[in-house]
């Protein structure tokens, strides 16, 4: 099976990062030429002139860079040259277990995608609820985070279509992607969710209490080893700089 690692990194007038930078980041053990990076140096959250039309979100950054432009750096980078694709996050992410066993443990589920999740639904509860005028309840870690995602390549290629055409043609504003993919997520309810962090640790608003350090193995709460640390938001646990 040929697998990849991708990450999202854009920003005005910057510099690609070297694969050395990348290496010592993510602290990935794939081979070097299987890690991309949808790269931009055109656009950030506050310089969007050049993005194209996405929709009615406000963060069109996040929304064009993780939905539009990957799926055409899809369609030139990796379709029909992987079986298995992950993206991650750029700016907090880091492994803490092998990349490569994440991939084989990712087959042995037999799924299509694993999206990672968190302890509180983003955007926030009652934004969602409105969207669909239903009392959805706010339960920790039911809700998709999009800061980490394994599929098949075609599988994930299709999502990212059906994003696209979400993002056109509902009139809501959905803050950004991770927005998109909630929708997504509670309208189609076929996503595999990865509830009890198997794979990936959001660490989003959560304390100690979730989670122990030993020898450079973290073990949530639920008696799981993540292979990933996604320290998203101002109110993480840091872990990425202490593994």
């Amino acid at each position: 099976m040929k697998n990849a690692i991708i990450t999202t990194y854009y920003c005005n007038s910057c510099k690609l990062p070297t694969k050395q930078e990348i290496k010592t980041k993510f602290a990935f053990d794939i081979n070097e030429e299987d890690f991309f990076i949808n790269f931009g140096d055109y656009f950030d959250p506050f310089n969007m002139e050049q993005i194209p039309e996405i929709g009615m979100s406000k963060r069109k950054d996040l929304v064009y860079g993780k939905i539009f432009k990957l799926r055409k750096f899809f369609e030139e980078k990796i379709l029909n040259r992987f079986d298995n694709i992950l993206h991650i996050d750029y700016s907090d992410t880091k492994f803490c277990r092998s990349s490569e066993e994440l991939f084989d443990e990712f087959s042995k589920t037999g799924s299509d995608i694993i999206i990672s999740t968190e302890k509180k639904c983003w955007p926030y509860i009652e934004t969602v609820r409105n969207w669909f005028n239903t009392n959805f309840e706010e339960k920790e870690f039911f809700y998709v985070n999009s800061g980490a995602v394994i599929a098949k390549t075609e599988k994930f290629y299709q999502i990212l279509l059906e994003l696209e055409k979400i993002c056109l043609e509902i009139p809501i504003d959905f803050w950004d992607d991770q927005g998109v993919w909630q929708y997504y997520s509670l309208k189609e309810n076929n996503l595999s969710k990865d509830d009890t962090c198997k794979f990936f640790f959001s660490t989003a608003e959560l304390n100690n209490e979730y989670y122990t350090l030993e020898n450079g193995i973290i073990t949530t709460k639920f008696g799981t080893k993540p292979y990933l640390i996604h320290d998203n938001s101002s109110f993480s646990l840091n872990l990425t700089k202490k593994i």
